[in-house]
């Protein structure tokens, strides 16, 4: 795994909260800070594959096909 080194100034209130956080998260500044940009790309970017409404493929079922035979299955 290769690290890319960035660097960040904050203000100091901004620090004193990281600082706060990444105490009571048991974190080092370097993980909490690498958490909240993860935090913040994902939050970006869009759809979370990881959202547990992508992984609801597969959870029914039915014997006839719903979607072929609408009309005929509900009587439409």
């Amino acid at each position: 795994m290769s690290f890319k080194h960035v660097q960040v100034k904050p203000e100091d209130h901004e620090y004193s909260g990281l600082k706060k956080v990444a105490y009571e998260e048991h974190l080092t500044l370097m993980d909490a800070v690498r958490e909240a940009v993860l935090f913040w790309v994902k939050s970006k970017s869009g759809l979370d594959k990881d959202d547990p409404f992508f992984k609801t493929s597969g959870m029914f079922s039915t014997d006839e096909q719903q979607s072929e035979n609408h009309d005929r299955i509900y009587e439409v």
